[in-house]
C-alpha cells in the first residue's frame, strides 16, 4: 500500500461548505492544518466540484473558486491499485446488498490505497467501506 502520511482526504461536500465560506467547515479544516495534517483531495471529488461549478448560475466564479482552492491542496489520482480496489467494493457491496454511488466507491478506494482518512460529512455511505478511516465533519 502506497502511504501518504499523516494526510486526509477532504471530500466533495466539506469542499463545497468552505468555498460557500461556512464557518464551521473552515474551523474544522483550520484544526487539522493546526496539527500539521496534509490536505487533500482526490481526483474524483476535484471532479464534482467543477462539475457543480458548471452547472451553477455563477459558473466562471464558481470555477475561479474551485480552481483557486484545488491548487492549495494535494490531489490524489486514481491509479491501477486504486482501480482494482474500487471494483472489489464495488462488487462486495452490491453482492451484499449494500451497493453506493460509483463516486464514493473510487474516493474510498483511493484514500485505502493511499492510507489516508477521508473528512466527510457522507458518514452513512462511506462506512460501508471495510478499513476505511473516516472523520465526521460537522
Amino acid at each position: 500500500m502506497e502511504s501518504a502520511g499523516d494526510q486526509v482526504i477532504i471530500d466533495t461536500d466539506v469542499l463545497v461548505d468552505m468555498l460557500r465560506g461556512v464557518g464551521k467547515a473552515v474551523t474544522f479544516i483550520a484544526e487539522f492544518e493546526k496539527k500539521g495534517t496534509r490536505l487533500s483531495t482526490t481526483v474524483i471529488n476535484a471532479f464534482e466540484l467543477y462539475y457543480g461549478a458548471y452547472k451553477s448560475k455563477k459558473k466562471l466564479q464558481n470555477l475561479a473558486a474551485a480552481r483557486k482552492l484545488l491548487r492549495r491542496i494535494t490531489i490524489l489520482k486514481m491509479n491501477v491499485k486504486s482501480a482494482e480496489k474500487a471494483g472489489q467494493i464495488y462488487a462486495e457491496l452490491e453482492a451484499g446488498g449494500y451497493p453506493i454511488g460509483i463516486r464514493d466507491i473510487m474516493v474510498g478506494a483511493i484514500a485505502l490505497t493511499w492510507g489516508c482518512t477521508v473528512a466527510t460529512r457522507n458518514v452513512t455511505h462511506l462506512q460501508k467501506i471495510k478499513g476505511l478511516n473516516l472523520v465526521e465533519a460537522p
